[in-house]
């Protein structure tokens, strides 16, 4: 059976370029894997939609959620030997890999990577994934982005995380309307515990550079809030400061887009690497604040002082907010869409070559 198998194989003509050519005009057929974590779905979508600008792409998304972490702990430590995909798919998500063959699959979270590098072996695909590795063997993965170096053959460093499309453009300036400052509120998560304490030391500081560069707020928070940090968050800003204001806990509302549209600086908890990332590619003076229990990883730590260093944003604790400079910022917004493509491409090309 091998011997018939390598036969068929060294008899097959080989590619010309004029097919190569052919294969690269017609639509990518991409699979993205999602664990249904926005954060990462978000990712996913940036680099689909950063290949999307250079090739016409063909996106069907398999759902993913692990049903037996023991499974998936064993095949994290055994990948470099498994040799049976569909078996362990099924052992570990509870699926029968889709039909067909993908020519790109592309995931983000821990609980992607092991299907991830199955399904590339199974089809012989390219892969990328977006994030760290968590241990699983890189040598199983064609590119792994990042925002911190992670030390393996198939890492590539961008200057900040993928997003969808929409995102990756810096918005045009406000005209010389009235000065608004975007406030974007996350909550308790990821190393970051926010007291009432914190939240009031948030709401004065809000206040008090309001006043002193003569803006209104648009304040959003989000699902991680909680009611709780909003009603302190209510009680102490002054009505008049807030030019319009979503409290996720009352009445939900998709806001955060327009919001950083029409500001013309952005305060934002660092407690989500989403929401400061999105901020920076909004092309605003950019502050990041954090509580008095901030824990962030190393990962994150590391991405978070980079983008200080580039002159992406400033960090400030939650107390220091009143005093903390929103300068005009010198860094451009990187165009990580024309990088990320840049990257795929060459990864398809070498496939196709093969």
């Amino acid at each position: 059976m091998n011997r018939g198998r390598a036969e068929t194989a060294s008899t097959r003509p080989a590619p010309t370029a004029a097919d190569t050519r052919e294969e690269l005009r017609a639509p990518l057929t991409v699979w993205l894997l999602s664990d249904g974590a926005p954060g990462h779905l978000s990712q996913s979508r940036g680099i689909i939609d950063a290949l999307a600008t250079r090739r016409a792409v063909d996106v069907s998304t398999l759902e993913l959620s692990v049903r037996s972490t023991f499974w998936r702990r064993l095949g994290r430590l055994l990948l470099p030997q498994l040799r049976d995909p569909q078996t362990w798919l099924r052992r570990i998500y509870g699926i029968a890999p889709p039909s067909g063959r993908p020519q790109l699959i592309v995931s983000s979270g821990a609980n992607t990577l092991l299907a991830n590098a199955l399904l590339a072996r199974q089809h012989r695909s390219a892969n990328v994934y977006s994030g760290t590795l968590k241990g699983y063997d890189p040598a199983a993965f064609a590119c792994v982005f990042s925002v911190v170096a992670l030390g393996v053959p198939c890492n590539h460093v961008l200057p900040l995380p993928p997003v969808p499309g929409e995102l990756a453009r810096p918005l045009p300036v406000p005209g010389n309307g009235a000065a608004l400052i975007a406030v974007l509120v996350g909550g308790d998560g990821a190393g970051y515990v926010f007291s009432d304490a914190d939240w009031r030391a948030f709401a004065d500081g809000l206040g008090t550079l309001a006043r002193r560069r003569g803006a209104r707020l648009l304040l959003t928070t989000s699902r991680r809030t909680g009611a709780g940090a909003e009603a302190v968050l209510r009680a102490r800003l002054p009505a008049e400061l807030l030019a319009d204001a979503g409290w996720w806990s009352q009445a939900p509302r998709r806001v955060m887009r327009d919001f950083l549209a029409a500001a013309q600086a952005i305060v934002v908890t660092e407690d989500s690497l989403s929401m400061v990332a999105e901020s920076i590619y909004a092309g605003r003076p950019v502050i990041a604040v954090a509580p008095a229990v901030a824990r962030p990883n190393a990962n994150d730590g590391a991405a978070l002082q980079g983008y200080v260093e580039r002159g992406l944003l400033v960090r400030s604790p939650i107390t220091g907010l009143a005093d903390a400079a929103l300068a005009a910022r010198d860094a451009p917004v990187p165009d990580v869409q024309a990088e990320i493509a840049d990257v795929v491409l060459g990864l398809l090309e070498d496939a196709a070559q093969r």
